[in-house]
């Protein structure tokens, strides 16, 4: 028989510690939130820029870790700027990378300026949105970062349990070689029903209806999957299986996120654009 503590090892033990730590932060919101959220950003940026390194880029690391904290300040405090004040921070930017390339003397400088500006726009900017839903829940009173993740958890659950189980047609064999059809319309319908009941047991609260519920569950059972591969082609490009060995068994934070990536922005954006807020 195995014992209790043969199997809190690996990837149990990451389940065990990691989900109801991330839940309880979730929770708590606010500044406690906000950190974890900057942390993952910070480690998710890095392997980031390791597979960059990998296609022979020299990223500005300390760059984009510093960009990192501001844009997880400014989702985080949501301060009001002006169109001039946005741009001008985008424009500093830019510059200050260009100079520091000029004057590192490094190799590919316009490979290692674009690799930069992409792990920026890629984790901090799209993930970072994480911290301003959070800040909606509470102002809104909704619980739509809960859901958000619980959907996401439920599709990845599905379309593994379903696709193992009965999925033979596969939908991109040359990124993803084991993810079917099977699996990811099953992963969709799931996360349609977390949206259907979290919206029924009125926890998203009085402002959004069934419709946006289940606007909202669309973007995580697609976009969510379309992000997993996204980052799999990634991976792909550079001949690695994970991201890092951060997390025994997940690989590392960007695995753990890839889907979050997506469906956070994408979800952001329709709270903002389309909606009544």
């Amino acid at each position: 028989m195995i014992s209790f503590f043969q199997m809190m090892k690996g990837r149990n033990l990451v389940n065990a510690i990691g989900i109801p730590c991330w839940l309880f932060l979730i929770w708590k919101g606010g500044l406690y939130y906000t950190i974890f959220m900057l942390i993952s950003c910070v480690l998710a940026l890095g392997e980031f820029y390791s597979i960059m390194e990998k296609k022979g880029a020299e990223p500005l690391r300390w760059l984009g870790m510093g960009s990192t904290v501001f844009i997880a300040d400014y989702y985080y405090v949501q301060p009001i700027l002006t169109t001039h004040q946005m741009l001008g921070i985008i424009i500093f930017i830019v510059i200050i990378t260009s100079f520091l390339e000029l004057f590192s003397g490094n190799k590919n400088p316009s490979l290692n300026i674009a690799s930069t500006f992409a792990g920026i726009l890629f984790v901090p900017v799209l993930l970072g949105t994480s911290i301003d839903i959070r800040q909606y829940d509470l102002l809104m009173g909704t619980n739509l970062t809960f859901a958000l993740v619980i959907s996401v958890w439920a599709c990845d659950s599905a379309a593994f349990i379903f696709g193992t189980s009965f999925g033979t047609k596969k939908i991109m064999p040359s990124i993803s070689p084991k993810k079917s059809w099977v699996g990811s319309i099953s992963g969709l319908i799931a996360s349609l029903l977390v949206f259907y009941f979290f919206q029924k047991q009125g926890l998203l609260g009085s402002f959004f209806e069934m419709k946006d519920a289940m606007v909202i569950g669309l973007i995580c059972g697609v976009i969510g999957q379309l992000g997993d591969f996204t980052e799999s082609m990634l991976k792909r490009d550079v001949g690695i299986k994970d991201s890092s060995s951060l997390l025994a068994g997940h690989g590392g934070v960007l695995d753990r996120f890839d889907s979050l990536i997506f469906a956070f922005p994408s979800a952001y954006l329709y709270i903002h654009f389309f909606t009544r807020f």
